[in-house]
């Protein structure tokens, strides 16, 4: 029936699918079974290809774990750095430079590796430090140094010669000091007479001098983060130079303090840096000022206390003295009178405030250098410095007492902060 309104719509029939219906449909499903296909295959491959890619990547990972060749801490641009500046060496020959790496021309041992001395074909003298890289952070400790020292020049820093990296080791090449440290000096009774008045205040000013550059006049912002006696390099002269740049951090202008692991040398460490794990250039301002009263007193920093005389660390010594006003009872008897009270106790006073407990009250580097360098100047009074609590009787601690290890002697690469 045809409905009102609509004249020319057909009349609709109702019957079964021709063979033409059928045609039809199997070829849509056809195409729909090619569709499926194309899309299986599609994905198939997708899967495939991200499983390879994550092999791969989970290989060069593990890959960059073990081999410092590899570029995941941009070690490549490093190198490209170095052979642009003309500053690397033949691994062969620092080889032959050094006897293979003879005893006999071994200068010392360091964190990550040992230094030994060498002689370049022209006649020059180096000393190559060298590294064997068996954990991650050595790697990083090496192109870290290499960074930050290729990019600073100053006469209290040990110059960076060049470096090594296509041998089976890394090695880096620094001037030679023929005086190696100030420890070697400083604590050896039989050595420390060679350092007169002079020429121990020549050591606290340019250390003083160096660090103040890294803080704050250098392009980077850098702090050492291991200062103490054994980083103080000697030239003929015993002028000093700032040494070992591996656990050295730099700053960006914007930023107030580091959060890193817990790095450098017990004694010499900051408060609080190894309660918080906060690293400012504070840090090694309170490694200065433990330096600067070992070098005034010629007495190592003893917070194990069952080394010291007295029964007290340095700094419960110093302090005491200090309020006592007998701090010239201190002063390294090798020094006798080859200098005045008031030159003596300036150097006291600049120590005791570097070392000081609160970190905001320490000086900065820059004003330490001024310090030094005017003495008629009023100074502010210092506070209490820290670990000056500890106490032995006639040298006798009980356990209870006891500290577990000498916090002077342990040295630590990187241990995770609280």
């Amino acid at each position: 029936m045809l409905h009102m309104g609509e004249p020319n719509c057909p009349q609709v029939h109702n019957h079964y699918p021709t063979q033409r219906n059928y045609d039809e449909l199997l070829t849509i499903f056809m195409a729909a079974g090619h569709i499926v296909i194309i899309v299986m295959v599609s994905v198939f491959l997708a899967l495939a290809a991200i499983i390879s890619i994550a092999f791969i990547w989970t290989k060069m990972r593990h890959r960059s774990r073990d081999d410092p060749n590899n570029d995941t801490d941009g070690s490549s641009e490093i190198i490209r750095a170095i052979a642009a500046l003309h500053l690397s060496f033949k691994y062969e020959q620092l080889r032959t430079a050094t006897d293979e790496f003879n005893q006999i021309n071994k200068l010392g041992q360091g964190g990550y590796g040992s230094v030994y001395k060498g002689v370049l074909p022209d006649g020059r003298e180096v000393a190559v430090k060298r590294l064997i890289f068996n954990k991650r952070h050595c790697v990083e400790q090496f192109f870290n140094e290499v960074r930050l020292i290729s990019q600073v020049r100053h006469k209290n820093l040990v110059k960076l010669l060049g470096c090594s990296v296509e041998g089976p080791e890394s090695l880096l090449v620094y001037e030679y000091l023929c005086n190696t440290s100030l420890d070697h000096y400083l604590f050896d009774a039989s050595k420390k007479n060679v350092l007169d008045w002079e020429r121990r205040f020549e050591i606290v000013l340019g250390t003083a001098e160096g660090l103040s550059y890294l803080h704050n006049a250098s392009d980077i912002r850098i702090i050492h983060r291991d200062i103490k006696a054994g980083n103080i390099l000697l030239d003929e002269r015993f002028r000093p130079k700032i040494a070992d740049f591996g656990l050295a951090r730099n700053f960006m202008e914007d930023q107030s303090h580091l959060r890193t692991g817990l790095a450098g040398t017990f004694g010499y460490m900051a408060p609080e840096y190894i309660v918080h794990g906060q690293l400012t250039e504070k840090a090694d301002i309170y490694s200065y000022g433990v330096l600067v009263l070992e070098i005034i007193t010629g007495r190592k920093n003893h917070n194990s206390v069952a080394l010291s005389e007295e029964g007290l660390s340095l700094m419960a010594l110093i302090w005491y003295h200090y309020n006592a006003g007998t701090l010239m009872e201190l002063l390294d008897q090798d020094l006798g009178d080859q200098c005045s009270e008031e030159d003596a106790l300036l150097v006291f006073h600049v120590g005791l405030l570097c070392a000081q407990a609160l970190p905001n009250l320490r000086p900065p580097m820059w004003k330490v250098v001024e310090m030094l360098s005017s003495r008629d100047k009023e100074l502010p009074r210092p506070t209490q410095p820290p670990f000056i609590n500890v106490k032995g009787s006639s040298n006798i601690l009980s356990n209870a007492d006891r500290p577990p290890f000498s916090l002077n002697q342990l040295s630590v690469s990187e241990v995770q902060a609280r």
